[in-house]
């Protein structure tokens, strides 16, 4: 592992210069986004990356309280030009990835994130169903689901929400808490297969974290596994989720998603629902 973290990171820092904009969010309550998106922000600083983290939920501010981090500033106020980055993220534990409050409205010019390689967001849909401004323009767009049905259906109706709301086409999918890695990657490729079908839209399964009981455990200690357990299962899956990411599509800074009704946004009714036996685990 050390040595394919090392031939990773070397790779890394040869490789053209990107800041890397991902916006992870679960297709549900409790799919497991704020683990996802706080391993893999920790796991790719562990591979020497300088790595800022967007915590999108301020009303609870899990990633904020698991990453021990202590911003002095927002998203907004940075990209608003009120703060500079480096004193906005304050203080964090070594090893940590910087972390920033995100909120719905936070955009403008992105140059003060050019220090980073890769920006990961912890995301929301707001209860019209919309992204944040960030997140919205992020080069890619993570869907956390369960290997459940109901997470299934879940997975389908947000990844089919997104799609008709701002036309995003490519999507990856990462199964939490699975019992089974095999059974996981077959209930995420016939979500991609039947995505393709009705929605003309490409998913992938990049990634499937074990049902890990030391993910609880470090949630307990109030920190993220990665942090609190480097041997875990969990951990050795999101590393190598983290190492994957070179090989994602990476396009051209996207434009801002439009906001609801304005032209282009269409209706997520756009499209009959595909039947339910296209989705069944």
């Amino acid at each position: 592992m050390l040595a394919v973290d090392q031939a990773e990171s070397l790779r890394r820092m040869l490789a053209p210069r990107a800041t890397r904009r991902i916006a992870v969010l679960g297709c549900e309550p409790g799919a497991g986004a704020t683990t996802v998106a706080l391993g893999l922000a920790h796991a790719l600083a562990m591979q020497g990356e300088r790595v800022l983290l967007v915590d999108e939920d301020p009303s609870h501010g899990r990633a904020t309280r698991l990453a021990g981090a202590s911003p002095s500033g927002t998203l907004a106020q940075v990209l608003g030009g009120a703060i500079a980055i480096d004193a906005a993220v304050g203080r964090r534990e070594a090893g940590m990835p910087a972390l920033l409050p995100g909120d719905a409205s936070a955009w403008g010019p992105l140059q003060p994130l050019q220090g980073f390689r890769t920006v990961v967001s912890d995301a929301r849909l707001g209860v019209d169903g919309a992204l944040s401004r960030f997140s919205g323009a992020a080069h890619n767009l993570v869907v956390v689901m369960r290997p459940e049905r109901e997470s299934l259906t879940a997975a389908y109706a947000c990844i089919k929400q997104l799609h008709h709301r701002y036309a995003c086409r490519q999507f990856e999918l990462v199964v939490n808490s699975a019992a089974s890695e095999a059974s996981a990657m077959a209930i995420a490729g016939n979500l991609a297969r039947t995505a393709g079908q009705y929605l003309g839209v490409q998913a992938r399964c990049a990634g499937v974290l074990p049902a890990d009981p030391l993910v609880a455990r470090s949630m307990a200690l109030g920190r993220g596994v990665v942090d609190a357990f480097p041997g875990a299962p969990a951990t050795a899956m999101l590393r190598r989720l983290a190492a994957s990411i070179a090989g994602w599509p990476l396009s051209p800074d996207p434009e801002p998603m439009p906001a609801p009704g304005a032209p282009g946004a269409a209706s997520a009714a756009a499209s009959a629902p595909p039947p339910a036996s296209a989705i069944a685990c």
